[in-house]
């Protein structure tokens, strides 16, 4: 979209479901209906295609709305899934992605990925693959549109290896707007059979969509007075996630009490040599 503009923004989603329901407690040889993972990103990306198309001509960028095969087909020898890598698609696209822009000519300023934004209780953590200053900037435009418990501001910290992770080593910003999926009471469907329509939120869907919304009218809509984004977005940097934060808040005490011992048994050694 808008390919008379020079500066290119990536919109991004996997379409493919894994094959094998191999987290379902009853049916692990069954496909993954994906409902969730990733049909959802895949249908913000169309919707936006829909309602950015109608202001196109406002936009002062160009728009790709990526759709990646075989992002979800990772070996697993436990179940005997062999010979595929995660994120298959997303790899080989950013291998050949010279051939679809012009790299004298054009640039891209961000990349946003869409991973599991449909289901209920939706609820994004702080991907530490991603660039810090876009993320921050999505999570703060959910939050100017009122979503502050799906943008939380303590959100779960982890690093999730996912379709952004190619763009990010090609050098383009790039963010994830992802769920916690491994440790979940409410959304506990990731690959089994249950991911599929009946755990889909219409609301999620929506709360996603108008954020990525905002935040291209935001940085891109030559008529905007009302929020501003913070293109561009150079700054980067990573927390520790979740487990790391809990170890160290057991290990810090640990260490403190272990140094007061130590400065306490110096001191009697140095009084009993006094003495």
């Amino acid at each position: 979209m808008n390919e008379n503009f020079t500066n290119i923004l990536i919109l991004g989603a996997h379409y493919d479901s894994r094959a094998r329901a191999t987290k379902d407690s009853v049916n692990q040889n069954s496909p993954v209906p994906g409902a969730n993972d990733g049909a959802s990103g895949s249908a913000v990306l169309i919707e936006l295609a829909k309602v950015l198309y109608n202001r196109r001509q406002n936009l002062s960028v160009q728009i790709w709305f990526l759709f990646f095969d075989a992002e979800d087909q990772g070996v697993d020898n436990s179940h005997g899934i062999l010979g595929w890598n995660w994120r298959e698609g997303s790899i080989k696209f950013v291998q050949d992605i010279e051939n679809f822009y012009n790299s004298s000519e054009e640039h891209f300023d961000a990349m946003l990925l869409l991973d599991m934004v449909g289901g209920a209780n939706l609820k994004f953590i702080s991907e530490q693959h991603s660039t810090s200053s876009l993320l921050n900037e999505l999570f703060e435009t959910g939050r100017e549109l009122g979503y502050t418990y799906q943008f939380p501001s303590d959100p779960i910290i982890n690093s999730i290896t996912d379709d952004h992770l190619p763009f990010v080593n090609y050098g383009i910003p790039s963010a994830d707007l992802i769920i916690n999926f491994w440790d979940n009471p409410d959304w506990p469907y990731h690959h089994t059979t249950e991911d599929n329509l009946s755990h889909i939120s219409n609301y999620s869907l929506e709360v996603t969509g108008k954020t990525v919304e905002q935040f291209i009218y935001n940085n891109y809509l030559e008529t905007n007075n009302q929020f501003q984004g913070d293109f561009p977005w150079n700054d980067d940097f990573n927390l520790p996630d979740s487990d790391l934060l809990t170890l160290i808040m057991i290990f810090l005490p640990i260490i403190g009490i272990a140094s007061v011992l130590l400065i306490i048994r110096s001191r009697l050694i140095k009084l009993k040599n006094s003495v």
